[in-house]
């Protein structure tokens, strides 16, 4: 089963996020793109 790990750094602030759920996987990622994108425009 695949495992998705993904660690992201802003400063201070690390997070890491690892799970073997796809659908989760992509459900977060999608939330976060749109977030980003709201923040940029």
């Amino acid at each position: 089963m695949p495992q998705y790990v993904f660690k992201m750094k802003k400063g201070e602030l690390e997070i890491e996020f690892s799970s073997d759920d796809a659908e989760f996987v992509e459900q977060q990622l999608a939330k976060w793109r749109e977030e980003i994108l709201k923040k940029h425009n």
